[in-house]
């Protein structure tokens, strides 16, 4: 029996951020807003992981603090049994091969001066991966080919502006691509695009994760889109997890009153089917004051007895899913 190994662990992961503004600040007070507070869980090599929740949970300080493209506060991250949070500038560069990164808006991260082709091969000539122009013209067309824009060499030729937005995120899918990484981080994807190209893009990037043996981090608050390309689910909530486990398990038994109510919103095809929708009172408390205990608590419709003062540790409630709440 082959059993697959770890690709990737995060234990503790913590991103603080110092306030510097505010009368607190003025006597000296330090305040930080704990956009990621003790996050860990790990994923297998081949496995797709989606990680869920409102805007401003910490999804995206999450991805960046994992690849190091923001500093962590504390915690650990291991890629391929290597702490890369010890890792020197040199050593990083090296390891940026096998791990990528897709950014939710391409307008940001494409510069609308350069064509196609030397947006794409940029990595390639960073790296020095290439023994001369012919070479790194071969693999620039391959991965256009490979992200379905075709004809690849009049794609190669154009520039931002002449491009739609589902070809804008084909290009930042080739430009993580063309590495060849192990692990890739794709930070909300499709929320730009219309919904008739988001779920073909996201067919593509389920091609792509066979034909390249890809490992998946896809950050959304579309359960939904979760569902459709994940095996596994994070729940996040004010930077912490609530909940975690095999997606189908989650969905079909959430736990956390948070998951619950995300669950009980997902749109369903059938008009008539009746059910029922949890709206969540108030509104998401500030990171900098944080709840005391449950972080959820202020918003739970389920508080009440059982519930401790301090703040819940995940435990597992069936193999593999895990939900921190009291209750």
């Amino acid at each position: 029996m082959v059993t697959r190994k770890d690709i990737l662990e995060v234990y503790d992961l913590q991103k603080w951020f110092p306030v510097r503004s505010g009368i607190l600040s003025l006597f000296g007070e330090k305040r930080f807003v704990k956009a990621v507070d003790k996050v860990s869980f790990s994923i297998e090599e081949g496995d797709s992981l989606c990680i869920v929740g409102e805007s401003g949970c910490g999804k995206t300080t999450l991805a960046r603090t994992i690849l190091r493209l923001i500093e962590p506060t504390g915690g650990r991250v291991l890629f391929r049994g290597e702490d890369i949070t010890k890792k020197n500038r040199e050593e990083m560069q090296k390891l940026r091969l096998k791990m990528q990164i897709i950014f939710q808006n391409p307008f940001e991260v494409l510069d609308p001066r350069l064509p196609v082709r030397t947006l794409v091969g940029e990595a390639l000539s960073i790296h020095n991966l290439t023994e001369d122009e012919d070479e790194l013209e071969k693999r620039v067309l391959k991965v256009l080919e490979d992200v379905r824009l075709i004809p690849s060499d009049d794609f190669a030729q154009r520039y931002t502006h002449e491009l739609s937005g589902g070809q804008l995120q084909r290009v930042c899918i080739a430009r993580s691509l063309i590495l060849k990484p192990d692990l890739i981080i794709a930070d909300e994807p499709v929320s730009m695009l219309d919904a008739s190209i988001r779920t073909e893009i996201m067919n593509l990037m389920e091609d792509l994760k066979n034909e390249y043996g890809l490992t998946y981090i896809f950050i959304t608050h579309d359960l939904a889109q979760a569902r459709y390309i994940g095996n596994h689910i994070i729940v996040m909530y004010l930077g912490r997890i609530a909940e975690m486990g095999p997606m189908e398990e989650v969905i079909q038994n959430p736990v956390h009153p948070y998951t619950t109510a995300l669950v009980s919103n997902v749109p369903i095809p059938d008009p008539d089917e009746e059910r029922y929708r949890i709206m969540l009172p108030g509104e998401t408390p500030t990171p900098i004051d944080l709840p005391p205990g449950c972080r959820f608590q202020p918003r739970c419709q389920e508080y009440g007895e059982g519930c401790r003062p301090e703040e819940p540790e995940l435990r597992e409630v069936a193999p593999g899913h895990f939900v921190s709440c009291w209750r």
